[in-house]
């Protein structure tokens, strides 16, 4: 049977966080995302049953930890250090008999595999089910995702689509071709229905926290943003938020450089709650117990007169609060005649509301490159970082930056010039710093432009790709294993003194990687 011939009297949904695949030498976390209390949220208010099950955790009072987060099961078909986190197989396929369509959110590359599994296996034992996937990795591996038992791809937001589908399930309207925003198989062949979006994102429900295994996350204590340091002896209730969807920006390594028209639609442009929403959003939180709230907007300083209005709710309702994902260092600024200067009212107002950590991406320290890939997104001959990583320390926020390297065309001289503005940084008052490999992730203007131009070989894969793995351009201007060897070498140089795990894992990631008596040869030249 298949998605057109599907009929359901009451479709029993269940969305799904998929099992983890990381290498050994990683720092397994879980997933962390939204998509799938957004959906159950949408599910639930137009009246249709729902649940979320996070594969990597299991049902909370029925899969112990040990069985679940903490089994790791080796994946040698994929690469000798990889692991499989979480259920097991047949915990799985227990779980989704009683339900008619499994919903699985497609973020992250690195956990392609398992969602492609994930579908195979349902499939050769449930084969009237339907699976439907979600999220950029979904939209742009469909063709893989439909060869591996799934029926139905989402090519932009899901929650208008979802719930399209429930009613099609039940009642064969409206047709498969009018439901909004997605792509599935007929015959063997391909369609793919034109998309629709929400301007007003109040108009989509509040996402359903309360499912999601907060206790476990909260027990397993390792959070997106990192360590906090700020409830010690105790584990810190926390969750994440999103104020706002898409980005000024278009930086050509993010998926947002992918999202500005076509079947994904406008879903990369700026759009925002109103801050009334963000207040509910904040006291419903308040009413599930969280303390820490990791605000997970792509750029959610781009409003400041929006921001002083949140900020004000945030602090109304106590929280700690941390920026996970988007802080973009010129919106830390404000313009005084040709240059930029910090902007101290708002990051007393930061802090004040209960922001005490940030990562700030630099992105790299040649001008050429932040242009190029970055979307000109900060100018070094208008904005001095160094002064704002003082400024910042001072007042008393942990920062940490990230920086990127590994670029197609980035010469020897440039990735230098990003090793040296990290160490100036580090000096200024930085607490830690990452470095990050570039990546061509599927849905990226990069990974269209590389695979076009043949520097991306025609027969990658996407278990290669990751942060923080070796870059898979072709004719790189830099030797490959000297760019690894360097980037592993300044890291642990510039991270001497830092011991969270976190860290610790990159670290021990360099030392796996090269001879003790190398890095310990190469840090006295350094030092010299």
């Amino acid at each position: 049977m298949g998605i057109q011939d599907a009929r359901f009297r009451h479709p029993r949904f269940l969305c799904c966080h998929p099992p983890l695949q990381y290498t050994t030498d990683e720092l397994i976390r879980p997933d962390g995302t939204l998509a799938v209390a957004y959906l159950d949220a949408a599910l639930s208010v137009a009246g249709f049953h729902c649940d979320i099950l996070d594969m990597s955790i299991g049902r909370p009072g029925t899969d112990p930890l040990e069985e679940t987060f903490y089994r790791a099961i080796p994946l040698p078909q994929v690469s000798p250090d990889m692991v499989r986190i979480g259920m097991s197989d047949e915990r799985i396929l227990k779980e989704v008999s009683d339900y008619d369509v499994i919903a699985v959110t497609s973020i992250f590359t690195q956990q392609t595999s398992r969602c492609l599994d994930l579908g195979k296996l349902i499939k050769s034992v449930f084969p009237s089910k339907i699976l439907i996937a979600g999220g950029v990795n979904a939209r742009s591996l469909r063709e893989h995702f439909f060869d591996n038992g799934y029926d139905l791809v989402c090519v932009s937001e899901g929650e208008q689509p979802v719930v399209a589908l429930a009613h099609y399930l039940r009642s064969g309207s409206p047709a498969l071709d009018r439901i909004p925003s997605v792509s599935y198989r007929v015959g063997g062949k391909t369609f793919t229905n034109p998309t629709t979006l929400v301007d007003d994102l109040d108009e989509y429900p509040i996402p359903s926290w309360e499912k999601l295994p907060n206790d476990q996350y909260w027990k397993i204590n390792r959070l997106w943003g990192g360590k906090t340091g700020w409830l010690e002896g105790r584990e810190p209730r926390y969750a994440s938020i999103f104020t706002s969807r898409g980005c000024p920006f278009s930086c050509k390594y993010c998926h947002i450089s992918g999202e500005r028209g076509g079947e994904a639609g406008q879903i990369g442009s700026l759009r925002l709650h109103s801050v009334e929403r963000v207040e509910q959003e904040l006291i419903k939180l308040k009413g599930l117990g969280v303390e820490l709230v990791y605000v997970n907007d792509d750029s959610f300083l781009a409003k400041k007169p929006r921001v002083y209005e949140i900020l004000k709710r945030i602090r109304k309702y106590n929280f700690l609060v941390a920026d996970v994902n988007g802080v973009n260092i010129v919106h830390l600024h404000k313009r005084e005649g040709n240059r930029l200067v910090v902007d101290i009212e708002l990051l007393e107002a930061l802090y004040d509301a209960g922001f005490r950590r940030f990562g700030l991406p630099f992105e790299s320290g040649t001008q050429r490159l932040v242009d190029k890939y970055s979307s000109a997104k900060w100018d070094m001959n208008t904005l001095d970082p160094i002064i704002l990583i003082q400024t910042m320390e001072k007042m008393g926020f942990t920062v940490t930056g990230n920086f990127m390297i590994g670029y197609p065309d980035e010469t020897l001289g440039e990735l230098t010039n990003t090793f040296l503005l990290a160490r100036r940084a580090m000096d200024a008052g930085l607490t830690a710093c990452g470095f990050f490999m570039v990546q061509p992730f599927p849905g990226t203007a990069l990974f269209d432009e590389t695979l076009a131009s043949g520097q991306l070989p025609s027969n990658w894969h996407w278990d290669q790709l990751g942060w923080s793995k070796q870059s898979p351009f072709n004719d790189l201007p830099i030797d490959r294993d000297l760019l690894k060897y360097t980037w592993s070498l300044v890291f642990r140089l510039l991270n001497r003194d830092v011991r969270n795990e976190e860290w610790s894992a990159q670290m021990n990631k360099a030392r796996s990687i090269y001879a003790t008596d190398a890095l310990n040869a190469g840090e006295t030249g350094l030092r010299a």
